[in-house]
Parts: structure tokens; sequence; C-alpha cells
């Protein structure tokens, strides 16, 4: 069964299944993220995991005489779900707070590595019906951060995004509201079709 958002290119009614969605999603990830399908982390089964990391340094005549170096991550986890309720968002949270930020940013340390200055701990949902509106609200309100050694070993920020494939309208925490267009866009792009 085919679920999605519907528009009309003349008189002919499209549409786009979850699991196609997130295959053209998964594909203009794996541009600039390293992809890892069906990953398992703290109980939870994401469809996949994404890693990015990107290195800043300053050096003076060459690089073996480093003034400084900054090193920054994203971590996404993908899921498919029907519906998204409040308690799904409650859940995800832990899941950042519980795992994503020990296990994924800090490596299972204290804090993260030298030279860490920023990790992004995101969960993208691809959902099939759009959520009542507390739930919509409870993601517009998301947040989650947390500093390490009082920003000396950098910070991590939590990202919410939900696609709602009935409106075709992403719904997004506002550290990443940014993102909306990225997924909205995701949808009627017919350059991302593997």
């Amino acid at each position: 069964m085919l679920f999605g958002f519907n528009h009309y290119e003349g008189s002919v009614e499209t549409m786009i299944s979850a699991n196609e969605y997130t295959e053209r999603l998964l594909s203009e990830y794996s541009k600039t993220f390293d992809i890892t399908k069906d990953y398992e982390i703290g109980g939870f089964k994401a469809l996949a995991y994404g890693y990015f990391s990107t290195t800043s340094e300053k050096y003076v005549l060459n690089p073996k005489v480093n003034l400084w170096s900054i090193n920054g991550f994203e971590h996404i986890l993908f899921f498919q779900k029907d519906e998204v309720s409040t308690d799904d968002i409650e859940s995800y949270k832990r899941l950042m707070i519980d795992h994503m930020a020990p296990e994924l940013v800090c490596m299972n340390k204290s804090f993260p590595e030298k030279d860490h200055m920023y990790s992004y701990v995101t969960v993208a949902v691809i959902c099939n019906n759009t959520p009542d509106p507390e739930a919509l609200k409870a993601i517009k309100a998301f947040k989650y951060e947390k500093n390490y050694l009082l920003t000396i070993r950098g910070h991590v920020e939590g990202h919410l995004i939900l696609m709602d494939l009935s409106t075709g309208k992403a719904h997004t925490s506002k550290s990443c509201r940014h993102l909306s267009e990225f997924y909205e866009r995701i949808i009627d792009d017919r350059s991302t079709i593997a």
C-alpha cells in the first residue's frame, strides 16, 4: 500500500511510499554521510544511522606546527512510523540523552575527545499520518542541549525532524527548522531517484 503526499501533474495524482521516500532521503544523505542500514542502539531499531564529521585546523607554515583543531560531528538515526505521539517524542529525547550522546558522541567515556567542538544528535522520523496537535506542539518545543566541561570539550545539540508523508510537510524542532525545505524537496525531486 502506498502512503504519501498527493499532488497533481496535469490530472494524474502521484504518491510516494514511506520506503521510496526513505531510499531517496538516504541517497541524498549518503553524498556526505556514512550510512549504516539496520542500526540498533539502546533497544531502538533504526532503519539507518548516518555519521558525518568535519575538522578545521590552524597551523604555522606546515601542518606539524598545529595551533588549534576543532572537530564537528552529526549522528542521525532514521525511523519510519505510521503515527507519532507525545510519548514517542519523549522516547526519542531519552534515546538522545541515554544513548546517542554517551555512546556516539562520548564513545562511552565521560567526555568527547579532545578538540571536539560540537555534535548534533538527530532523530528523523518518516511518518505516514499527521501527528495530533499535542504531538506537533511537542516537536516544535523539543530541545536537548548539553555542554561538556563548561564547553571546553564542546557541546551536543538534539534535533528532531518528522516528515509527514500525508501532507508533504516537515515538522522540526526549532534547532533544525532549516532542514524543513530539504526534507520536503525529497518528495518531488526526481534527481534523487536511484
